[in-house]
């Protein structure tokens, strides 16, 4: 073998050693922080689910089923008062769906490219009408931050400093979507129980058939069971955002220890209760 030959084959080992040792170092830098990213991914899904917000918006119209024909003018304008409000309701899901997809992506040490969400974001943000300054603070903040993140081109050695900066605000937003489920929302299902009770007791008093009554005690025990079922779809959702809530407060006081097998098997543990939760939602 020539000199030449030799010093060349020399070289190209030596390219290949060091490709390897750079890729061994790269990988190094990454830590596996699978169960966090699988936590954001799962909260920003459950922030999809819409449904009882649609719920809400037909309050009215499943009312006219059961009042007179006097009060459905009144029916009307709540209806149109709830769709003015669907802009705000689906807001707060979408602040929570957008941070939870940056969180997830730095933990999986990706590139956050939001582009998209960021522009729907900040229209929707400029639309508001906060219902509170501290509300509308914490809005803004989440905004401001997912939008560092993708501009700055954060990765995973900045999530500490973006689950420092997001608690606050991102308690603040689910504790005002709560509030909104159990008080809103749930007000409904108790006004509108009663009113199906009502509705059907009147009908049977006045009806001298007892085929008729047979069929009426059919349809107010169905009526009834559809309530029930979005009864206990919103008892869960609010210990679905119970759970993402304090899943992320987790991360926020092991912020600094978000690598550790301890901490990383808490995390798995709430993903394990979130699932099961939404898997239970979507079978009512």
């Amino acid at each position: 073998m020539s000199g030449y030959t030799s010093l060349s084959l020399w070289r190209s080992i030596a390219i290949i050693l060091t490709a390897i040792v750079l890729l061994a170092f790269t990988q190094g830098c990454t830590t596996n922080l699978k169960p966090i990213q699988d936590f954001a991914n799962l909260s920003a899904e459950s922030a999809q689910y819409t449904t009882l917000v649609d719920e809400y918006l037909d309050f009215p119209n499943r009312q006219k089923r059961y009042q007179p024909v006097s009060r459905h003018a009144n029916l009307d304008v709540m209806a149109q008062d709830r769709a003015a409000q669907k802009t705000a309701l689906l807001f707060r899901q979408s602040i929570i769906e957008t941070y939870m997809k940056s969180l997830g992506r730095l933990a999986a040490d990706e590139i956050v490219d939001n582009t998209e969400e960021l522009a729907q974001l900040s229209a929707a943000l400029e639309a508001q009408v906060p219902t509170n300054p501290q509300e509308a603070e914490a809005y803004k903040k989440i905004a401001g931050l997912v939008t560092t993140v993708a501009v700055k081109r954060w990765r995973q050695d900045q999530l500490q400093n973006l689950i420092a900066q997001a608690n606050p605000p991102i308690q603040q937003t689910l504790e005002s979507l709560h509030q909104i489920v159990s008080d809103g929302f749930g007000g409904d299902l108790q006004t509108e129980e009663a009113a199906i009770q009502n509705y059907y007791m009147t009908l049977t008093m006045e009806s001298q058939d007892p085929a008729g009554k047979a069929a009426l005690a059919e349809w107010k025990e169905f009526r009834i069971s559809q309530v029930h079922n979005r009864s206990e779809a919103l008892q869960i959702y609010g210990k679905v955002l119970d759970q993402i809530s304090d899943g992320h407060q987790r991360l926020f006081d092991q912020r600094l220890n978000l690598s550790k097998k301890e901490v990383l098997q808490q995390v798995g543990d709430s993903v394990k209760d979130i699932r099961s939760l939404l898997k239970t939602i979507k079978n009512l």
